[in-house]
């Protein structure tokens, strides 16, 4: 008889091991009477489960029915209400605590659990309409103004020193800057531009008029302590002669140090001026050259002298303590020139004759003063290279920092007080100008014997006598 699997054979054959053959043959359905058991088991979860689902419904319908579109809104309300609330009090913080930071520059607000006491101690307190109080950096303000007080109208020489690779800090070198002149007292000593006298005398197109452009050279000239120095060395680091260049080559410029007769000797002598020769100026023709003379303040120049006479002699020039002295009887002095001497009425007749000589001879030149060189760098070295029939080397003018005389130029800190800052220092106060001069005689016979054409003509400041007596009352009220 062929055996028919039904369901429970499917059951028991399934891999569980259930109804297997005992010892004895007989099979072991014990497996099978479980099954049945878990059947029920599972019945009874089932409807339990179903049972649950159905009170979670319940409970979310009750829910839904509890959110009406009136409770919604009371919910949203309250909400909203709350975010509010925690919005006023951040803002009326950060807006109290920027009201206390902007009241004044400096001021900063007391901090949580500080010492009332002995912030009043330390600064100056400050109350406001609502009773708050804060402390001011006293200090720190002091130093704002008084910073801008020194920088005040002294932006054009600070932009110079910039300019010139000097670096300087506003506040620890403020003492230092409080030396410099104010703008203000420079114009009022030169006025605001640069007195260059020959430019609108046509002495610039003569010049480039006569000869060969390429045979043109521009030479410095002037008297001892005139900055001759200063001159070279600005035109050699910012000009060149483009014709001369294209006919002599690169190592041609056509910068000199000096006219070839020498930069220091009177120009009025005309065969000593076409035919004397420096040493380094052997073959350079007198007539290819265009003097730039510089002149200086006599009354500053003067006090040069004093210091470094060069050949010059005159009697009492050792009494430092009282030089010049027009006081004397005999004012007569003596210089000794490259193959000759010379003798003048007195030393300020020095600087008359020696200018005048320029003055009258048929050589274009320009007469151009020192203390341009010092405040009008740049302007007064490019229209003296460009009458010249010069162009400027490049965009960038290059200062000559340390003192000319050195032939150095160099960067560095303000501190170290560099020939180019001393000079600014000098030059632009009414202090120095009339500093040593103790004795009105001495100011009356300047005053009295100065060529007042020569001053005119370089807008010199007329001389005061009684200058020293007046700051002197001044400072004493």
């Amino acid at each position: 008889m062929k055996y028919k699997p039904n369901r429970l054979d499917d059951v028991i054959s399934s891999g569980d091991s259930a109804g297997t053959i005992s010892d004895d043959g007989s099979h072991d359905f014990s497996m099978v009477e479980d099954y049945g058991e878990k059947r029920r088991r599972r019945g009874n979860r089932s409807g339990r489960r179903k049972g649950e689902s159905s009170r979670s419904e319940r409970r979310g319908t009750d829910v839904k029915n509890m959110l009406t579109p009136v409770v919604k809104v009371l919910l949203f309300g309250v909400l909203m209400s709350f975010l509010d609330i925690l919005y006023i009090m951040n803002h009326l913080e950060g807006s109290h605590e920027a009201t206390i930071r902007n009241a004044s520059p400096g001021v900063e607000p007391l901090s949580e659990g500080s010492n009332v006491n002995t912030k009043k101690k330390q600064n100056d307190g400050q109350s406001f309409s609502d009773g708050s109080k804060v402390k001011i950096n006293n200090e720190k303000d002091k130093n704002q103004e008084g910073n801008s007080d020194i920088l005040a109208d002294r932006e054009p020489i600070l932009k110079m020193i910039r300019d010139a690779g000097i670096t300087f800090d506003p506040i620890k070198d403020a003492d230092l800057l409080e030396k410099l002149p104010k703008w203000s007292d420079v114009v009022e000593m030169y006025g605001p531009e640069p007195v260059i006298y020959g430019m609108n005398e046509g002495n610039c197109e003569r010049f480039q008029a006569q000869t060969n452009k390429g045979d043109h050279l521009l030479g410095t000239a002037g008297t001892f302590n005139s900055g001759t120095n200063l001159m070279s060395e600005l035109l050699l680091a910012n000009c060149v002669m483009p014709e001369r260049v294209k006919k002599h080559g690169q190592k041609s410029r056509g910068i000199r140090w000096q006219v070839p007769w020498g930069k220091h000797s009177p120009v009025g002598d005309k065969k000593f001026r076409e035919t004397h020769k420096t040493m380094k100026d052997k073959d350079i023709d007198a007539k290819e050259v265009m003097p730039m003379v510089t002149i200086r303040d006599p009354l500053i120049w003067l006090k040069s002298m004093c210091r470094h006479k060069y050949t010059a002699i005159w009697e009492g020039f050792k009494e430092q303590d009282h030089c010049p002295n027009f006081s004397r009887t005999d004012l007569k002095m003596f210089v000794r020139y490259d193959g000759f001497k010379r003798a003048y009425k007195s030393l300020l007749y020095l600087w008359n004759d020696w200018y005048n000589e320029y003055k009258n001879i048929e050589v274009p030149y320009l007469l151009v003063r020192f203390e341009d060189l010092v405040f009008h760098p740049e302007e007064t070295v490019t229209r003296v290279c460009e009458c010249g029939g010069g162009r400027r080397l490049s965009k960038k003018f290059r200062y000559i920092v340390n003192s000319a005389k050195k032939g150095k130029a160099a960067h560095g800190a303000i501190s170290l007080r560099t020939g180019f800052v001393d000079a600014m220092m000098k030059y632009g106060n009414l202090k120095e100008r009339y500093k040593g001069y103790d004795s009105s005689y001495d100011l009356k016979y300047i005053r009295d014997h100065i060529d007042t054409d020569l001053m005119e003509m370089m807008q010199y400041s007329t001389i005061d006598p009684l200058w020293n007596e007046r700051l002197t009352t001044k400072e004493t009220q």
